[in-house]
């Protein structure tokens, strides 16, 4: 049962306070130490708690509350730590003055986008898309992800872990445990890998980027897919690098448009989601991987395969890997899709030839990975839960990927290609982009109204013939969605 509300007036050494309360429910899972700080910090942000006014002390808020004074001494340590607060020796504790406060409202709640650009959409919306309906994001709902109880569970038994293994920097490879359950988890793809091909990175991102960062030059040719993974074009580009795009559809991969291209300008690698490509939701065909590894032994290429979501694939999908033994390719993927993506945890496997060479880019560049990460991952993937909640958001997605399909038809829109997989469907309009309108206008029209989308521009290498976007399927705020796209051709005068 919640205790009765106390309530406390400003202190006599302060400028007035308004009237509030402090509400602590020990029947609540959270500690009471954390509930008097939130309390006390919401108080600071809404005005009850003005700046330079002083708290309660010590003794007097416990006997107020009914706590010790131990538990009110951790609130007031926790929001000193915070910069909620400041302690001043021998006098208490006060609500800084307004030039020393450091704002308390989330940034994402006062920021406020009226632009979507490839920058927007590749970094702001993480930090403010979470309080928008995010049709086009990149990430799962929370309640999505892995069973909360086996993550948490995990993160206990790795915090009874030695105090040096929570503290001392990692291997440079990374955890060896994990790099071994990896090794056995390729190897049920038939992909023969030691512990020693592997380097764990801070998810899939940072793994492709210790792969151009090893592999290519400035000045390279390198082949991409069109559209393809966003912020893969982005980073290759950074690194001076010329991206030559290959069109992929519904019918797959532009194979000989592909193999011309090497022909002039003999890249030195190709970057290719085999399953469920984002953003088209495909599987690559058995035939076209085929080909696309004789085109890379011919040209003699690399291939680097982003594999993120083949635990969402079925067992029948190609795997470039497997096929060509890790000779030109190298894999990598991550958990962010399947564990959290708050854990930052993925790896790349290649052959023993390029794994000094990668590992010597990742110390220079960063140093260790966070062995903490991946101690809780393995523990994770070690849970027999973990594979039944992969299974159950496949299902999920499947169920969620039907009715999203309907929603778009009905607003109009024609797909792109008819997804095999995965929480991506990609659709738009057969309308010619012009001066006045294209997917950005859209987006940014969508954006007042609360709506996050991501337009085709954004996945091209150079801008595309039509207007679409990429929809997310696991955001399920499709009333909305469809009353918005119903209205764009009249608004942008298509009829």
């Amino acid at each position: 049962m919640a205790e009765s509300p106390e309530r406390y007036a400003k202190s006599r050494s302060g400028p007035a306070s308004r009237q509030f309360a402090v509400e602590i429910d020990r029947s609540s899972g959270v500690g009471l130490v954390e509930q008097i700080a939130s309390k006390l910090s919401e108080a600071v942000a809404n005005g009850h708690l003005t700046p330079g006014s002083k708290l309660p002390s010590v003794r007097k808020l416990a006997e107020q509350l009914g706590v010790s004074a131990f538990t009110v001494a951790g609130a007031y340590d926790l929001l000193t730590a915070r910069h909620v607060v400041s302690a001043r020796r021998g006098a208490g504790y006060f609500v800084p003055q307004r030039g020393s406060l450091v704002s308390l409202v989330p940034e994402e709640a006062r920021a406020e986008a009226s632009s979507i650009s490839d920058f927007w959409l590749s970094s702001d919306v993480f930090a403010h898309g979470r309080l928008l309906a995010s049709p086009g994001c990149g990430w799962l709902p929370s309640d999505w992800y892995s069973d909360r109880t086996v993550i948490s569970n995990a993160i206990r038994r790795v915090a009874r872990s030695k105090p040096e293994q929570l503290v001392s920097y990692g291997h440079p490879a990374g955890y060896h445990r994990l790099r071994q359950h990896i090794a056995r988890e390729l190897s049920e793809r038939s992909l023969t890998i030691t512990p020693d091909q592997i380097v764990l990175t801070h998810g899939v991102t940072h793994a492709l980027d210790l792969v151009v960062r090893t592999c290519l030059q400035p000045g390279d040719a390198v082949l991409v897919e069109s559209p393809g993974y966003s912020n893969l074009n982005g980073l290759i580009a950074r690194h001076g690098c010329k991206l030559l795009p290959v069109a992929r559809g519904q019918d797959g991969l532009d194979l000989d448009a592909a193999a011309q291209l090497a022909q002039m300008h003999r890249p030195k690698a190709m970057f290719v989601t085999t399953v469920l490509h984002n953003p088209l939701g495909t599987t690559l065909r058995p035939t076209d991987a085929y080909r696309l590894l004789a085109l890379a032994e011919r040209f003699h290429f690399l291939i680097i395969e982003d594999d993120i979501c083949r635990r969402f694939g079925t067992d029948f999908d190609p795997c470039l890997a497997a096929m060509d033994g890790l000779s030109r390719v190298i894999s990598v993927n991550g958990y962010s899709k399947t564990i959290a993506p708050s854990l930052r945890s993925g790896y790349v496997a290649c052959n023993r030839n390029m794994v000094e060479d990668i590992l010597r880019t990742k110390m220079v560049t960063g140093l260790t990975t966070s062995e903490v990460s991946e101690r809780i991952v393995l523990e994770v993937l070690s849970d027999p839960n973990h594979r039944r909640s992969v299974e159950r958001i496949s299902t999920r997605m499947t169920q969620a990927r039907e009715a999203y399909r309907s929603v778009l038809e009905e607003a109009g829109l024609c797909l792109l290609a008819v997804p095999d997989g995965g929480m991506f469907l990609s659709a738009g309009w057969p309308v010619a982009p012009t001066k006045t309108c294209d997917a950005r206008h859209i987006a940014e029209d969508a954006l007042k109204e609360g709506l996050i989308l991501a337009p085709g521009n954004f996945f091209h290498v150079s801008p595309p013939d039509r207007i679409w976007f990429r929809f997310n399927v696991a955001h399920q705020d499709t009333e909305r969605l469809q009353t918005f796209l119903r209205r764009v051709p009249q608004r942008y005068g298509w009829h």
